[in-house]
């Protein structure tokens, strides 16, 4: 076998032991989800768990094999007619960045997540009620990605959301589902 040959098959064997690792990996880069659902307040007596209404955008990239870092912007509206704790037209909006790490389940994958996040308490205060307030957080959350096709994919999520306000309630729960779309 001379070198050229030799050379060849080598090249040949590299590039068969690299495909069978590039088809472990992801058939996505970036994801862009639109989610709507029920979310509220666990510990206020103004408002239920899951007595508002919820929207939030999934902006998504896949860091590695099974793991992913997402970056959540949602909202989720507490407005009641009795207001929530001092507001009238409350709601809390926040932008969480977590990361994700998945477990394939055959036709879904089943995710788990863990960050940090800026949270936005506002509405208009009631007389004698201390103004919207603002803070860091955090959040932990679980959700399942329900591939349609190669592209597209219905998502469920589940979280929690802890945030630190001095004057306002600090623990946050939303359920959400909608679509993704993964490129």
């Amino acid at each position: 076998m001379n070198r050229s040959t030799r050379s060849a098959l080598a090249c040949l064997i590299l590039l068969l032991a690299g495909a069978g690792g590039a088809a472990a990996q992801e058939p996505y880069t970036f994801t862009v989800g639109l989610l709507g659902g029920l979310g509220g307040s666990a510990d206020s007596e103004d408002v239920g768990a899951f007595d508002g209404d919820a929207l939030q955008v999934n902006l998504g990239m896949v860091t590695n094999q099974r793991t992913h870092v997402f970056v959540r912007l949602g909202r989720i509206d507490l407005d009641r007619d009795e207001g929530f704790e001092g507001l009238t037209g409350a709601e809390l909006e926040y932008a969480n960045i977590a990361g994700e790490y998945r477990f394939h389940q055959g036709y879904y994958d089943f995710g788990m997540y863990l960050g940090l996040g800026a949270y936005r308490l506002k509405g208009d205060p009631l007389p004698g009620a201390v103004d919207a307030e603002s803070a860091l957080g955090g959040v932990f959350g679980i959700d399942g990605d329900f591939d349609l096709t190669r592209r597209l994919s219905i998502v469920a999520e589940g979280a929690a959301h802890y945030a630190f306000f001095d004057e306002r309630s600090q623990i946050y729960l939303s359920a959400l589902a909608g679509i993704a779309l993964h490129f």
